[in-house]
């Protein structure tokens, strides 16, 4: 087979990358609201609920039509779907004629309609859409699209076909897509390994950046670590304090937070060595860095190291008590 040819690399221009950047801002406020397991159920939704939009899509338009096929399983997926799409034309005629238009009006209203009623959708859309399963499916619908209005198939894949073929895609598929350069190698790490196997490696990896920072404000104080700490450290970390003893030695001007950066460079060598040699780490980081715990850790730690310095002397918490606090926690958004 021939390798498709690579579409130039896309480069964000100075306006969108500042849109980019009040839309992450958003994204963040509205996300600081909510407990972070309502973030990442909805966004996990989000990624399926698109996936099925864009299968839809496909079909229809390469078919130049809703086939009445395709609208008995919208409609059985999707209730009172052919209903809706009804009264939208009856109240606005000037919509467009696309079926696959009304669904994501229906999945926007009747699934995440609660959402958008407490404002806390952008965060959720915001951080879905960059999702490498997102991105991946994206370009997948982007070759079938291709590939279909050039030889139609004489059947289309189920939904459940066609979302299984964008997990097991090629090389091919993810170099024909205008995309950065950054998320296309990023997918094609992901791909290394199934769905299942890296969202287990991402929840390990948060998990222990859960721990790291725990045990960061002690790490960086510059003092004896408390004796929890110390403890725990040991038992999940075995041998970490005896080599950080002697690199701090080593450097001992250095800034505090180099301790921490060692902590989880240790963490990554010993936890995640098999992801390293295989050549998906990456993806691991790339998604670890998306998922809405990990920005409640460091929104925490930062809520917890100004309460420490007021008051350097208050008990160290345990680290499950630090941790169950850690996954409650959440904030308004300052003004200004």
């Amino acid at each position: 087979m021939s390798r498709a040819k690579q579409k130039r690399r896309w480069r964000p221009g100075r306006l969108q990358t500042r849109v980019g950047e009040i839309a992450r801002q958003m994204a963040e406020r509205e996300a600081g609201q909510i407990p972070w397991p309502y973030l990442l159920q909805a966004r996990e939704q989000y990624v399926k609920w698109q996936a099925f939009a864009l299968w839809v899509r496909a079909i229809e338009e390469t078919e130049g039509d809703f086939p009445e096929w395709l609208a008995e399983i919208v409609d059985k997926r999707c209730p009172g779907f052919l209903q809706f799409v009804a009264e939208q034309r009856l109240n606005d005629r000037r919509s467009p004629p696309f079926f696959w238009y009304y669904l994501e009006r229906w999945i926007s209203e009747r699934i995440f309609g609660q959402g958008w009623r407490e404002g806390w959708m952008n965060a959720v859309g915001y951080y879905a859409v960059r999702d490498l399963a997102c991105l991946r499916d994206h370009a997948y619908w982007e070759y079938c699209e291709h590939q279909w209005k050039r030889a139609k198939p004489s059947a289309y894949p189920s939904f459940r076909e066609w979302r299984k073929a964008s997990e097991h895609c090629d090389d091919q598929v993810i170099d024909a897509c205008e995309m950065r350069e950054k998320e296309r190698e990023l997918i094609k790490a992901s791909l290394r390994i199934s769905p299942g196997v890296l969202c287990k490696a991402v929840d390990r990896y948060v998990d222990c950046q859960v721990f790291a920072y725990w045990a960061r404000t002690a790490l960086e104080s510059g003092h004896p670590l408390p004796a929890p700490v110390d403890r725990e450290v040991r038992q999940r970390c075995p041998g970490f304090l005896d080599t950080e003893a002697a690199s701090h030695a080593l450097h001992s001007n250095e800034e505090p937070h180099q301790r921490f950066n060692r902590m989880m460079r240790w963490i990554e060598d010993h936890e995640f060595a098999r992801a390293k040699k295989q050549g998906w780490f990456a993806a691991i980081i790339y998604q670890a860095h998306l998922h809405p715990r990990h920005a409640r850790v460091v929104d925490y730690w930062h809520h917890w190291e100004a309460n420490r310095r007021k008051h350097p002397r208050s008990r160290y918490l345990s680290f499950e008590h630090w941790r169950a606090t850690a996954d409650a926690y959440t904030f308004e958004p300052e003004e200004g």
